[in-house]
């Protein structure tokens, strides 16, 4: 049985050493999700919502001002993880559809 987004990020965060708690500073969010600084801001920079209320890019992260810190909160995670694997699975290439072949031609 597949694992649910939120047993992915526990397992995550076991592997990072970090606890469960409400949200991650930046540099932890990094840590989690195995990505560079500059990833990172991409992805929060990128945060964007419709008139509906739906957000217009899966690969995007909410974030939230705490003081003076950026942080990515638990539920964001789960919901980024979710959003992310059913892209994926909604939008990969079909393994039946046929490829493009690229050969270099024998001169």
């Amino acid at each position: 049985m597949p694992l649910t987004s939120e047993e992915k990020l526990k397992g995550m965060l076991a592997a990072a050493g970090l606890p469960a708690r409400g949200s991650y500073r930046f540099g932890e969010v990094c840590i989690i999700l195995g990505i560079g600084r500059s990833t990172f801001w991409r992805l929060v920079n990128r945060f964007e919502k419709d008139e509906a209320g739906r957000i217009v890019h899966p690969d995007c992260l909410d974030s939230i001002m705490l003081r003076s810190q950026r942080r990515v909160t638990y539920s964001e995670l789960v919901a980024f993880l979710t959003r992310n694997n059913s892209y994926t699975r909604q939008n990969a290439v079909d393994p039946k559809q046929m490829g493009f072949c690229f050969e270099e031609e024998a001169a």
